[in-house]
């Protein structure tokens, strides 16, 4: 309420500040004149530079939409992946290894802690007695672990 009354008393200060304007702007360029009154020649100068601004903001808006739009799969894809361990977490702990296990493997393939899902995909599999999957569940989490020599988990 207050930003309205504000702006409508704005407007009125300048309608009452141009009424008085006597000033005027003469172009010329030969054979044309142009006379204009000094406030409509500072309306369209304002109106130019707003629309400038307009356009250079959507210009630079344009050029940053792909990393934009790279940014916002990124995410989606992370957020995807965070499900997908979430939901495997869940399912271990209701005992729905074989679905605990796929959500892992989703997990894994989304990029979400590969070390993390693969022990969970490696226990549901041992769970459920499918020790060559979980053998290489095993062997995939030794060899991230390997990556990190600093870490101290490896060997």
């Amino acid at each position: 309420m207050l930003r309205v009354l504000a702006i409508l008393a704005l407007a009125v200060a300048i309608t009452m500040a141009v009424q008085y304007n006597p000033g005027y702007v003469v172009v010329v360029y030969p054979p044309y004149r142009a006379e204009l009154s000094l406030s409509l020649v500072i309306v369209m100068l304002l109106a130019v530079f707003f629309l400038a601004y307009g356009l250079l903001r959507l210009g630079a808006h344009t050029l940053n939409l792909p990393d934009e739009v790279h940014a916002f799969k990124q995410e989606r894809q992370r957020e995807k992946a965070r499900s997908a361990m979430s939901e495997a977490v869940a399912e271990f702990a209701a005992g729905h290894y074989d679905k605990a296990e796929n959500f892992a493997v989703s997990a894994i393939e989304l990029g979400e802690d590969a070390e993390v899902n693969a022990l969970i995909a490696a226990r549901c599999a041992h769970q459920l007695k499918a020790f060559d999957r979980r053998d290489a569940y095993l062997a995939q989490v030794d060899k991230t672990c390997s990556d990190y020599p600093d870490t101290g988990m490896a060997g």
